[in-house]
């Protein structure tokens, strides 16, 4: 208390008014704090929208994946793993810490998952670490059927009759129906 009161009663030194006006012009160039989108925000931008088509927005994903993996180093920045698991990684759960893309982000649906334009979670095929296949159930929202639409890891996008090869098996029958005629 007395501590308080010896302080109060100390005579106050003031600046001069040419400091004064100094510090005034430093204190208001001061920018507000304002907070930027996560970086991956302005790669998906456009994603799903009627101005884009289903491949653009694969090749979208892809991007933000290849991207990603170069901020967030290490030898395996990206899970090779589930949707969900890339999807977390892309919202903050990495090595880094790094939200790269927003939670509100149209690439997420409510469950945490990567979504095609119609809602459907889209299928990650790692071909190795740095090489990923992304599929597209297509608008019929069934995966694994001829409208499917993915993307390779070198870019390019198989046909719906490259999508629908015929099984090892089915492939064994034809040839041996083919033999016994």
């Amino acid at each position: 208390m007395i501590g308080v009161a010896w302080w109060l009663s100390w005579p106050k030194t003031s600046l001069p008014e040419s400091r004064k006006v100094a510090v005034a012009a430093q204190v208001m160039s001061l920018k507000p704090v304002v907070e930027r989108p996560p970086v991956g925000e302005e790669i998906v931008q456009g994603y799903a929208s009627a101005k884009t088509t289903v491949q653009q927005d694969l090749t979208l994903v892809s991007r933000v994946l290849e991207n990603f993996a170069l901020l967030v180093k290490g030898d395996d920045p990206l899970p090779l793993g589930a949707n969900e698991e890339i999807a977390a990684a892309l919202r903050g759960r990495n090595r880094m810490q790094m939200r790269f893309v927003a939670e509100t982000s149209p690439i997420f649906n409510a469950k945490g998952q990567i979504v095609d334009r119609w809602g459907v979670p889209l299928y990650f095929h790692a071909i190795s670490r740095d090489r990923l296949e992304i599929r597209s159930a297509g608008p019929d929202q069934v995966m694994w059927t001829a409208d499917d639409v993915q993307r390779e890891s070198d870019g390019t996008f198989l046909s719906a009759e490259e999508l629908q090869a015929p099984s090892l098996l089915e492939e064994s029958l034809l040839h041996r129906k083919g033999g016994r005629k």
